[in-house]
């Protein structure tokens, strides 16, 4: 026998080893077994007149029993077809068999490839007259593409879909305004509760009940002149459909031939309504985060309320106060986690510290980013934050909006103005719309593993985090109380890193055996951003936090912007 080199023998040995650990991944997936090999023969090319005759000849060297017929399948290789699929174990063998033998460089099975999980939902997809959902297409894109093209801020869960698209057994709640019937998300709803107490904020004639459905939270000046003392400090508004937004971006039904898609095919949403007409009151949400977990809750009377039926393993919280985290907050953030259920919160609009209970410790506190990876000029940032994540970046906000923005999160949406109107599609922008991002992404990491903790989630998206951007080129300002609107994150202000969706279901596959890439960070230095620099800054100061009030949704002008757009979409689609 011919004596290889250490290279021919680290080569064969890797080769074994991606083999053994390739089929073992495809078992555990209750994959098929292969319907041949491809081998790579070390002293004659594949299309040699010899080559048949000298694989034959290595077969039986081998050992192999199985009789088998080679083609080539380029210069090098040959296809070696067995007639038949062959089981996983037996490809395993005759593998290893062949790589014992120094005329073989390599051999990989002859898998058959699968479609990708891309959804054919009509407004999924990039077209000449719509960007598509781009926040759920794979991450990439380099200073050179344009800035549509530019993609460096997404979680990739499009390539994540082709490891897990969720299961029905995993439940996400949304805390919010609750829900609004909607064609493109009905199937994937569960029956939720409201606790909104206060009748007046309420808007559907009571207090607690089991319907929690969205009569709308508008706010109108008659309101504040009929009662100052309930609506006088509440902003003049439309409803804002705000729980029914976020509930499409986690389980909008796909590949229904209709729409959109959501961050989860499989898992179920649960709408807990705690947040009426000015907002929602801290001792509604803490009630309505117990219930949704599957706990115990009492009236006003003392009477226990009827259990939650299915307990939510991930909740979405897209409401927030200035305030630091409270022990009321706190505490109730601990009871869930002891019963492993992760709380998911956006940051804040504010451009400043981050509102609670993102602050909160044990929280998925979620800053938002812009396509190419840097902070979007709104969000609020902080050491509180535990990851970051695109939430929309909007052109008419900053002084770099218009070179820099884009159009938007594309989602389901309502169109009434005040009462429910019809369902349709619109584009958002804020944190209360990057945290369903990260809730999504905990939903598809216990599809992969339902027995994950608390404490493996946080650690999986924070560990599989891909690094933040750099800018050091371009002179982009790391984000500071001098640099608030757009600006370069770190790890002490934005998190871990960027949200990385198909990293963190390799986490979930095996926590104690996960070892992320070794990833540099993305240098940023473009055309538009060297322009919108020499504007001076994005904004030159902190934008006045809110008290606890409406999430995270980015008002005024942006907002007039996103009702055209959904008008647009409304129409094309009727």
């Amino acid at each position: 026998m011919n004596e290889l080199g250490w290279r021919g023998r680290f080569r064969r040995a890797w080769g074994i080893a991606c083999l053994s650990a390739g089929l073992a991944f495809a078992a555990s997936a209750e994959a098929a077994g292969a319907r041949g090999l491809i081998v790579k023969l070390r002293d004659v090319g594949a299309m040699s007149p010899r080559a048949e005759q000298r694989l034959q000849e290595v077969l039986a060297k081998a050992g192999v029993r199985e009789s088998a017929r080679g083609r080539a399948v380029g210069r090098h290789a040959r296809y070696l077809d067995f007639g038949h699929d062959l089981d996983p174990a037996d490809v395993q063998r005759i593998a290893a068999d062949l790589l014992r033998r120094p005329e073989v460089e390599w051999v990989v099975p002859n898998d058959r490839e699968q479609r990708l999980n891309i959804p054919q939902d009509p407004l999924y997809a990039a077209t000449p007259e719509s960007s598509g959902q781009w926040w759920l297409f794979p991450a990439g894109g380099t200073n050179t593409n344009e800035i549509d093209d530019r993609r460096r801020g997404v979680p990739g869960l499009q390539q994540a879909w082709a490891t897990n698209t969720g299961i029905p057994s995993t439940v996400v709640a949304v805390l919010d305004t609750g829900i609004t019937a909607h064609p493109d998300l009905d199937a994937n709803m569960l029956p939720g509760r409201d606790f909104v107490s206060v009748v007046e904020y309420a808007n559907d004639g009571d207090g607690w009940d089991a319907d929690a459905s969205d009569p709308g939270d508008w706010v109108s000046e008659a309101d504040r002149q009929a009662s100052p003392a309930l609506f006088g400090s509440c902003a003049v508004d439309d409803s804002s459909w705000h729980g029914t937004i976020i509930a499409g971006q986690i389980g909008a039904v796909a590949n229904n031939a209709a729409g959109v898609a959501g961050a989860t095919w499989g898992a179920r949403v649960l709408p807990v309504r705690v947040a009426g007409k000015c907002g929602a009151d801290l001792a509604d949400i803490l009630v309505g985060m117990r219930w949704a977990a599957g706990l115990p809750v009492y009236d006003a009377e003392d009477r226990p309320v009827p259990l939650n039926p299915t307990p939510a393993r991930v909740l979405n919280i897209s409401f927030g106060g200035s305030a630091a985290c409270n022990p009321a907050y706190q505490e109730t953030i601990d009871e869930l986690a002891a019963i492993g259920v992760v709380v998911v919160a956006a940051a804040g609009n504010q451009s400043a510290a981050p509102t609670r209970p993102a602050n909160c410790l044990g929280v998925l506190g979620v800053a938002a980013l812009n396509r190419d990876g840097f902070k979007s000029s709104y969000s609020n940032f902080g050491p509180a934050v535990a990851i970051a994540t695109v939430g929309g970046d909007p052109r008419l906000v900053g002084n770099w909006g218009l070179l820099l923005g884009d159009d938007g999160l594309l989602t389901v949406a309502n169109g009434g103005l005040q009462s429910p109107g019809a369902p349709g599609y619109g584009r958002t922008a804020g944190t209360s719309f990057a945290a369903p991002v990260v809730a999504g992404v905990a939903a598809l990491m216990l599809g992969v593993n339902p027995s994950l903790s608390v404490a493996q989630l946080i650690d999986g998206v924070r560990r599989s985090a891909r690094p933040h951007v750099l800018a050091l080129s371009s002179g982009l300002p790391a984000c500071s109380a001098d640099h608030p609107g757009r600006c370069a994150c770190t790890r002490s202000t934005c998190g871990a890193g960027i949200l990385d969706a198909p990293q963190a279901l390799a986490y979930a596959r095996d926590p104690a055996a996960y070892v992320p890439p070794a990833l540099l960070p993305e240098l940023i230095d473009t055309p538009e951003l060297k322009q919108a620099l020499a504007l001076g800054d994005d904004v030159s100061v902190a934008v006045a936090p809110v008290q606890d009030a409406g999430g995270g949704a980015v008002g005024g002008g942006w907002l007039f912007g996103l009702g055209l757009a959904l008008v647009a979409l409304r129409r094309r689609n009727r």
